[in-house]
């Protein structure tokens, strides 16, 4: 499962001196640069209207990582769980880690990361590796298929899909709220699918890929 495009990153330098930023690295007792940008907190830091709707979306990050380390192909050890961000940086995440529930101990643990590059410091449960674009993260899996999942592919029945498929499996879900990728995902990707007429959710597309993936290939057994 790969998160691509995610709107992760940290504050970038031309917001730094806004006062939504400034305000909350002072309620926080941090720099600004080493602060999570976030759309609920600085999105009047923002000039571009469509920047602001997009960017600083921590919490899909959040809801997608808990979904795929809480399933049931990450507990039978058949699940690889990445992010890769808009600037081009790989979250690798190993199937041990256990998610905060709590969004500020989750933006805590995002802004670590990026500070340190690994974490925890002893037997790090993810790392991050900057100038990786998705081609590369694609080189690295080694996949068989490569599924790009976006609203305008072909419409499928998600069971379906995954029985008629054999080996490693590659399954891209775009980690933004609203737009397309700004990644070539679609043009790496084997096909590229859609699963329902409606617009969906990051994390209900997420999910419904697990489950159907285990009802598929009966990982239970």
């Amino acid at each position: 499962m790969i998160l691509a495009d995610a709107e992760l990153e940290l504050v970038p330098k031309e917001l730094q001196d806004h006062p939504s930023v400034i305000k909350n690295a002072k309620r926080r007792r941090k720099t600004p640069s080493k602060l999570l940008l976030d759309s609920s907190l600085h999105r009047s830091a923002f000039k571009d209207k469509a920047e602001a709707l997009r960017r600083g979306r921590p919490d899909i990050v959040q809801f997608f990582l808990s979904l795929c380390l809480d399933s049931i192909p990450n507990a039978e050890g058949k699940l690889t769980t990445m992010v890769h961000t808009r600037n081009n940086e790989l979250i690798e995440v190993s199937p041990d880690l256990r998610m905060p529930r709590s969004h500020n101990r989750f933006v805590g643990l995002m802004e670590e990361l990026f500070d340190k590059g690994q974490v925890p410091d002893k037997k790090p449960l993810m790392r991050i590796t900057k100038n990786t674009t998705l081609e590369g993260v694609l080189k690295k899996v080694k996949s068989e298929t490569t599924i790009c999942f976006a609203p305008d592919g072909e419409l499928v029945e998600t069971v379906s899909l995954f029985e008629d498929l054999k080996g490693p499996i590659a399954c891209i879900i775009g980690g933004f709220p609203e737009g397309d990728y700004s990644s070539p995902a679609k043009e790496l990707s084997d096909r590229i699918v859609s699963i329902s007429p409606h617009t969906l959710k990051v994390w209900t597309v997420a999910s419904n890929i697990l489950v159907s993936y285990n009802q598929s290939q009966k990982t239970y057994k």
